[in-house]
């Protein structure tokens, strides 16, 4: 291949970037109050529904799903969780990382993969960790991947589920800077 040809190639892959870029949904930021510890504001693509899924006591906090408007099927799944007495410790860094290890043993035993490595994902205002996994055998209508993990957020702990299949990888993206970008107000 001549240089002249490998130029155009990558201004053709520049140009193709750019127009992905240009063509994705604006930011919104929407916002979901949580009786008694004020509200959660997060940043979603504006092509994204979201639901408010309250828990059925109402002393457990709702989870809030998020939806294609249209095109490719997608789900995330985000429940905010708070402390739940005053002796109950705060998260730590350590705390969230052996919870998600937790899970991401539990999701090898239908993964494709033989080893889920652990990914930080620092928050606006605390330390995060997920994992990504390919379900081994989906089942129609099911889906293929699985992004999973938690991270603080304030005094919250959010802990988070992305489902996706195929092509899909800039909604996991989209989803985990939305997550690094979540702030609490009170």
């Amino acid at each position: 291949m001549t240089t002249k040809n490998a130029w155009a190639r990558a201004l053709l892959a520049l140009l193709l970037c750019a127009l992905a870029t240009a063509n994705a949904a604006p930011p919104a930021t929407k916002r979901y109050t949580l009786p008694q510890h004020g509200t959660l504001e997060i940043a979603v693509p504006a092509d994204w529904q979201d639901e408010l899924r309250p828990a059925p006591d109402p002393k457990l906090p709702p989870t809030i799903a998020f939806h294609a408007r249209q095109g490719a099927p997608f789900e995330i799944l985000v429940t905010p969780m708070w402390p739940t007495g005053a002796n109950v410790p705060a998260a730590t860094r350590d705390s969230i990382r052996q919870s998600v290890q937790r899970a991401a043993d539990e999701a090898k035993r239908d993964a494709a993969e033989s080893t889920l490595a652990l990914q930080e994902l620092a928050g606006s205002s605390g330390p995060g960790f997920y994992f990504s996994a390919t379900d081994r055998a989906p089942k129609p209508g099911e889906y293929k991947y699985l992004t999973q993990g938690m991270v603080k957020t304030g005094e919250l702990l959010l802990t988070f589920t992305i489902l996706t299949n195929d092509g899909q990888a800039d909604v996991v993206r989209n989803a985990l800077a939305a997550l690094r970008g979540a702030t609490q107000a009170r």
